[in-house]
């Protein structure tokens, strides 16, 4: 799964295939969906469901740019998971 995931964030940034929510889609998958999830409602995951809040792009982002990661998120992927989580 990890693999897979990697991948698919490396072709989209690589290609920028389909723009951003393409790419925030990898990254939230790659980077976030262990700890967070987006039902739009507590779905009991440790981090919480971010759809549940309606939190804005500039919101969102400043929370990405504080999470635990092993590896930092570029600003570009910030910013796309960012609008990606806000789209749900």
């Amino acid at each position: 799964m990890i693999r897979l995931a990697t991948l698919c964030l490396a072709l989209a940034l690589a290609t920028g295939c389909g723009g951003q929510s393409v790419s925030g889609r990898a990254v939230f998958h790659h980077d976030c969906a262990g700890c967070h999830t987006l039902a739009g409602h507590e779905t009991g995951i440790s981090g919480g469901d971010l759809g549940a809040n309606r939190l804005t792009v500039g919101q969102l982002e400043s929370f990405v740019a504080v999470m635990p990661l092993r590896t930092k998120l570029s600003r570009d992927e910030e910013r796309a998971v960012a609008a990606y989580v806000a789209r749900h």
